[in-house]
């Protein structure tokens, strides 16, 4: 048994727990929607978005699910997840 299994016995049994869970915290609506068409996310930095290279996502999707034109394009955490998983056997992203 470990040192924060101990404690947490030890709280129990004395009637001073405190109920402390970890909680998310609710976070406001974002700025900026994600780039996949079906998306429904939003891609601000805060709520775990990332810039992709249009190229690189064209890799992944196909050009008529990404909405918008310019160079880099914001996506959700979700959609980026996704994205590492199919580009995680790619040897042109490898350093």
């Amino acid at each position: 048994m470990g040192f924060k299994a101990k404690a947490r016995k030890a709280r129990q049994g004395s009637g001073k727990d405190d109920g402390r869970k970890r909680r998310s915290r609710e976070l406001p609506d974002g700025e900026k929607p994600c780039a996949i068409k079906d998306c429904k996310n939003w891609a601000d930095k805060s709520h775990g978005g990332r810039s992709i290279a249009f190229d690189n996502l064209a890799d992944v999707w196909e050009e008529d699910q990404l909405v918008g034109e310019s160079r880099r394009l914001a996506i959700c955490k979700p959609c980026y997840r996704h994205y590492k998983k199919e580009k995680k056997d790619d040897e042109s992203q490898t350093w």
